[in-house]
This record gives C-alpha cells, sequence and structure tokens, in this order.
C-alpha cells in the first residue's frame, strides 16, 4: 500500500497478513497476549517434538558442524515441498524464534542485506519465552538462535518457489569465551523481510503466551491445531511423521492420546488451546479433534495427506 495510506487501512490490511507500506514491510498484528508464526512451519515436522535435539547444545556452542544437515526433506502436507539446510530444529527453536519475531510486531522487517538488526538482551529474550533468566537457559538460547542462524529453508507452495536463506541472523556481545553469562549480556537480531512471503491472507496463526511454553508433542500439537478453524479427520500416521514424533510408531498413539488429555485440562490450558474432545476411527486409523473454541460444527472432512 502506500506510503500515505491511512492508519486504518493500514492496520486493516495488518489484521490479514503481512503489508509493504512503501518501503517499509510489517508482518501481521497480533495481540500482545500471543506469539505468531507462518502454518507452513506449524503444518511441518520442521519444529520437531522429539528433545534429541538439545542434547547436542553444547556441540553447536563448541562450532562443530558434524551435526548439519545439507537439503533434507521435512516432512510437510502434499500441497507444499520443504527442505532443510543447516542444524535439526525442535519445539524450543519454534518458542525462541516464535519470540524473535516478536520484536517486529510493532517494526518494519529488516530489507535483504541490511545491517539493521534489534538490540536486546538475554534477560529480556528469557522473559519473552516466559522462563526466569538462568545460566543454563542462557546457553539453550544461544544455542538456539545459533540453530536458527544455519537455518536455509527451500519451499515449493501455491506454484511458487521460495527461499530463506536465514531465518535470523544473530551475533552476541556475552561471555562466551570466558563462559562468564549474565543476563545483561546482548545480542542483536535480525529477520529480513522475505519471511513476509509467509504470512499471506490465511496462512499464519497466532498461540496465546501461556501455550507457547508446551514444549514436545503437546507443544507441537497446540501449534498445529491452532492453524485449523474447525475439526477434520485425520491420518494418526500423518500426525506422526507432521510431529516429527522420535520414539517407535507403535508408541505414538498413545503418545498423541496422552498429549490431547493434557489439552482438556481447564486449569492449565488456555480456552484458545483447549481441546474439548478427539475421537478415534474404529481402526484408530484417524483421529477427529474439537477445540473448545471452535463454537461451529466441525465437518467431518480428511485432511490431504
Amino acid at each position: 500500500m502506500p506510503s500515505d495510506s491511512t492508519i486504518e487501512e493500514f492496520k486493516l490490511s495488518r489484521s490479514r497478513q503481512a503489508t509493504r507500506r512503501g518501503t517499509e514491510v510489517y508482518l501481521p498484528s497480533w495481540a500482545a497476549i500471543s506469539q505468531a508464526l507462518p502454518n507452513a512451519f506449524l503444518r511441518s515436522a520442521l519444529f520437531g517434538s522429539g528433545r534429541s535435539v538439545q542434547s547436542g547444545n553444547d556441540d553447536v556452542l563448541a562450532g562443530d558442524h558434524t551435526r548439519l544437515v545439507a537439503n533434507q526433506e521435512i516432512a510437510t502436507f502434499q500441497n507444499m515441498r520443504l527442505t532443510l539446510s543447516g542444524y535439526e530444529l525442535c519445539q524450543f527453536d519454534r518458542r525462541v524464534y516464535s519470540a524473535c519475531l516478536d520484536y517486529y510486531r510493532e517494526r518494519p522487517l529488516a530489507p535483504e542485506s541490511s545491517t539493521k538488526h534489534v538490540s536486546t538482551t538475554f534477560y529480556e529474550l528469557s522473559r519473552r519465552i516466559g522462563n526466569m533468566y538462568s545460566v543454563k537457559l542462557h546457553k539453550s538460547l544461544r544455542a538456539s538462535l545459533l540453530r536458527l542462524n544455519f537455518a536455509q529453508l527451500r519451499m515449493r507452495f501455491n506454484k511458487l518457489n521460495l527461499e530463506l536463506p536465514k531465518l535470523l541472523s544473530v551475533s552476541f556481545e556475552d561471555g562466551e569465551e570466558r563462559r562468564d553469562y549474565k543476563g545483561s549480556d546482548k545480542l542483536y537480531l535480525s529477520v529480513t523481510e522475505g519471511i513476509a512471503e509467509l504470512f499471506g491472507p490465511g496462512r499464519w496463526a497466532h498461540v496465546e503466551l501461556p501455550a507457547v511454553k508446551y514444549d514436545g508433542l503437546k507443544g507441537w500439537l497446540v501449534s498445529f491445531y491452532a492453524t485449523h478453524q474447525h475439526g477434520k479427520w485425520t491420518p494418526v500416521e500423518t500426525l506422526y511423521h507432521l510431529s516429527g514424533y522420535v520414539s517407535h510408531r507403535r508408541n505414538f498413539r498413545q503418545s498423541l492420546a496422552s498429549a490431547l488429555d493434557k489439552l482438556k485440562d481447564k486449569k492449565t490450558t488456555p480456552l484458545s488451546s483447549q481441546v474439548k474432545s478427539y475421537n478415534f476411527t474404529k481402526d484408530e486409523s484417524s483421529i477427529f479433534v474439537v477445540l473448545t473454541k471452535w463454537n461451529a460444527t466441525s465437518r467431518l472432512e480428511t485432511l490431504d495427506a
């Protein structure tokens, strides 16, 4: 839209999608009590539910590149193809990346090849992901930011090819060399305009902050169903692959039911993420999940797996 567009026009556009105003590109607007990501990330195994990724934090911090992958195919629905080069990512990385995007909630994204950045501290970033600062968390955040810094994505959807050379760029002013970590240590983040391509109308979702903190399969399910407006029959096999579940396949159905039961808890789960009910088919090959917030009758249709 033109640079002289009205505030009302600008707000209306951003309520639906990422918006260019003059020379500046903004992410969509979402409430301060939420964080947002593209559906393309949340409906895939990009941020897998397994916990093995974080076990390699020390290797990442030491600059060990043996864990790097090249053009690794990420499980998605058939209407999209996604490959990753860099370190494999996990649910903790989803939380960190969501928090990094949140810094751009009311500021323009950095132009491509720009040196513009956002200055923050490890204490502030810890607060944004909903944790208390600690030295252990400092190192986990640093490792996660390095994984995100290395991540290169190639995508094809809607007959378009999209490349993201970096999910974000980061540099540090902390005590890594002398192992003297402080919450006041600074870091500099940059997320460029390329990510805006994934925030089109109906192609992004937000999750309330208490639920953003969920990890593992529970965290993946909250994010996945945040991208839906009603229930759909979904093959359990599809959820197994999309979630990046790392245990044996025969354990997945039980883990899935356990995670959904936890999301039924009204005391601990935000209303927007609460599961009202779920049902398996007789042969347990598909599942139908209904969230409490879905007032309209959910249609019985099968996702394209």
